[in-house]
């Protein structure tokens, strides 16, 4: 799957296909993101706007709750 040429190299959709994943893919926990928004991008900002904004988004981030899935279901911890 490790390819260095872009020409060779497996799109995000055909490595996610390999039997690789079988064990880790689990479609009910698959959602589709939301298209990119890119306004942010174009913005003029300068570098202590940029630092704010980011100190910001990572002050109040939210992680999402999921529920247990495969990846997590075979591991435990041994004391």
């Amino acid at each position: 799957m490790l390819e260095l040429d872009v020409e060779k190299r497996l799109t995000a959709t055909e490595a996610l296909a390999h039997p690789y994943f079988n064990e880790y893919h689990d479609a009910d926990e698959e959602t589709e993101a939301p298209p990119y928004d890119e306004s942010l991008e174009r913005e003029k900002l300068s570098v202590e706007e940029w630092r704010k904004y980011t100190y910001d988004e990572v002050i109040n981030y939210t992680p999402i709750a999921r529920k247990d899935s495969k990846r997590r279901s075979g591991m435990s911890i041994k004391a």
